[in-house]
């Protein structure tokens, strides 16, 4: 057993200079955890009758809350590690896959998993044949699913899914009463008959993989993250250091398990600070009953720390808090994409919360930088380095990445240090990603301030982030390309004021083809996977751009997608028969900067041109020209 310390912040960090003290101190003396048990384990021993993790149910205002202390969640993780150990999973190199809501023993589960083996949560939004193809990816041999009375939709589903995944050995039913059909197994009748004392020697090597996550969600080819126990240690306890995490901290988790903002940012940090995680409801923030009600939960729950992703703090912006009393909130995480201006300030204004964003991906366990909770957060920068970790910003010129730019000087930004992921389930999706001395190219793209703070200007890699889910836009591309007349096609992201971006798809006919737009948008409707990765918008190019090796250059599509989005706004306000030039440039610090000059005198509808385009992250410069 390590010793027995949370991972609770050890000093307030308010200046890099603080994290640089903490790594003054021996690693293991500040993280001695070798597993995640060992955190489960701490809490326990220190905190055992506090409430640790609270799913609500039926919402804030009807009963149905399910609470555990930290004794008792250190319980339910042993007896779910216990059952999926003896179904195989850490023995026979298997993964059990959960593909359900947050019902309340779900987060207990997926952590026993992880101390048996290999867990993986997935997207239950997905269709059937993405989750098949996850399925077999990963190995899964156990899935985890909820009862039909809880979700119907994931329920059929996982019957189909589950008939076409030939590894899979055993389906467990969570919330299930009465009779099961034959082979799936009641999680909770077996999980509760399992023993409260481990049956095995769990793993002390941080490096042992025991969490999957899919990110870019293409049918055909998953990419399956893996992380490690260290991983993701490192990544609770650098949360804790940085923004003050400690057993006082009740944090309202508005993300889901599928996403490593749910398990790691307001979870696994939380929970390991030996704080009180409170789910608002099964699917997040995704019920409007859990929007609604948000200032209820913060109040009755005492909430010190309340979270979303950027677009779900722009719907709690426009939630009035009314006589709900929130002086005990203390800070606002947002993360999973950057947060637009004008939703910070009207969250911040409407609330009086300061705002706090985070930067992270999944294949650095969420953890990449912070804005110190006990300090000051400076809007527009996500902040410092986790401690023991690097941070640096090379120039995008240069293709060794061994250039390394002087602050406040824009590049490519890289990460290291031990939240950053060992690489990918198949390793060619390492190529380009992790370099032969492990830094991470995170593939965006930002400058460090001189006193070490992170600022994000743009982003090189091709994922498109909308409300925070990562798109692939192979899932598009593949798609369009398969439509009869389509020789070549690119998506990119739109910028979009409520989610940050949405796909807009570039397609090239074939020579001498011509392409009914119409069809090809319902062939694209109908076959791209997900939903929120089907194109808002279909262009027709005469060609792509390419780089001298012939390569597609989406930066230059990005910028076709910004004049989209301003030509779809002139189209709204002043009509389609309005002409305009629109010019998209980068300045100094490779900042997207737009002038538009539109054909017209109309000024009221020049401010509302403004006002439509204000709460964009690009600088849009906007003059008449009268006829």
């Amino acid at each position: 057993m390590s010793s027995q310390i949370t991972t609770r912040f050890t000093q307030p960090v308010k200046t890099i200079a603080d994290i640089e003290a903490l790594e003054q101190r021996p690693y293991d003396s500040l993280v001695p955890s070798r597993n995640l048990l060992d955190l489960f384990e701490a809490t326990a021993h220190l905190h055992p009758d506090q409430p640790a993790l609270t799913v609500l149910t039926k919402g804030s205002r009807e009963p149905g809350d399910a609470t555990l202390t930290h004794r008792q969640l250190l319980a339910e993780i042993i007896r779910a590690a216990n059952l999926f150990r003896s179904h195989g999973i850490g023995e026979s190199g298997g993964t059990a896959a959960f593909l359900c809501p947050i019902l309340p023993p779900l987060f207990p589960a997926l952590l026993g998993a992880q101390v048996a083996g290999v867990a993986s949560s997935i997207n239950y939004l997905l269709n059937e044949d993405a989750i098949a193809d996850l399925l077999e990816a990963q190995n899964a041999t156990v899935l985890v699913i909820p009862a039909e009375a809880a979700d119907r939709a994931i329920w059929a589903k996982a019957a189909n899914v589950a008939k076409r995944v030939p590894s899979l050995k055993a389906t467990f039913v969570m919330g299930a009463n009465g009779p099961l059909p034959g082979g799936f197994l009641n999680f909770n009748e077996t999980a509760t008959s399992a023993r409260g004392t481990l049956d095995f020697a769990p793993s002390t090597d941080r490096n042992a993989i025991c969490a999957l996550f899919h990110t870019g969600g293409t049918t055909g080819r998953p990419k399956l993250v893996r992380l490690t126990h260290g991983n993701q240690i490192h990544a609770a306890w650098s949360f804790a250091q940085v923004h003050g995490l400690d057993e006082l901290d009740a944090a309202v988790n508005g993300f889901p398990l599928f996403h490593v903002g749910g398990t790691m940012t307001l979870g696994l940090s939380i929970l390991a600070a030996g704080g009180h995680v409170i789910i608002p409801s099964p699917y997040s923030l995704r019920s409007p009953d859990a929007i609604r009600d948000y200032w209820h939960t913060v109040e009755r729950f005492r909430a010190t720390i309340v979270s979303g992703v950027p677009t779900s703090i722009a719907a709690l912006a426009e939630v009035p808090i009314g006589s709900s009393d929130v002086s005990t909130v203390r800070m606002a995480l947002t993360g999973g994409a950057v947060a637009p201006k004008a939703v910070s300030d009207r969250f911040q204004a409407r609330t009086g919360i300061t705002l706090f964003e985070t930067y992270g991906m999944t294949e650095t366990a969420a953890a990449i930088a912070f804005n110190p909770g006990r300090g000051t957060p400076v809007q527009g920068s996500v902040g410092f380095r986790a401690p023991f970790a690097k941070t640096k910003i090379v120039a995008l010129a240069d293709a060794e990445l061994k250039t390394e730019c002087p602050p406040l000087a824009s590049g490519l930004v890289l990460v290291r240090g031990p939240q950053v992921f060992p690489g990918y389930v198949d390793p060619q999706h390492d190529k380009g990603v992790l370099t032969d001395d492990h830094w991470i190219v995170t593939g965006d793209v930002g400058y460090l301030t001189p006193d070490q703070r992170l600022v994000l200007t743009g982003r090189e890699k091709d994922l498109i982030v909308r409300s925070g889910h990562n798109i692939d836009p192979a899932a598009i591309e593949d798609v369009a390309n398969a439509f009869p007349g389509v020789q070549m096609s690119s998506a990119v992201g739109m910028p979009d004021a409520y989610a940050g971006e949405v796909p807009v798809l570039f397609v090239v006919p074939s020579p001498g083809q011509t392409i009914d737009l119409a069809q090809l948008r319902e062939h694209l409707e109908h076959n791209v996977n997900e939903p929120p990765a089907r194109p808002k918008r279909v262009v027709l190019l005469e060609a792509l751009p390419v780089t001298a090796v012939g390569k597609i250059f989406k930066p230059t599509l990005r910028d076709l997608a910004v004049r989209e989005k301003v030509r779809t706004e002139i189209d709204r306000i002043f009509g389609p028969d309005t002409a305009a030039d629109i010019l998209v440039e980068k300045d100094e610090k490779l900042n997207t900067v737009v002038s538009i000059s539109v054909h017209s005198g109309d000024l009221d509808r020049t401010k509302m041109l403004v006002e439509s385009l204000a709460t964009l992250p690009q600088t849009y410069r906007i003059e008449n020209r009268s006829s």
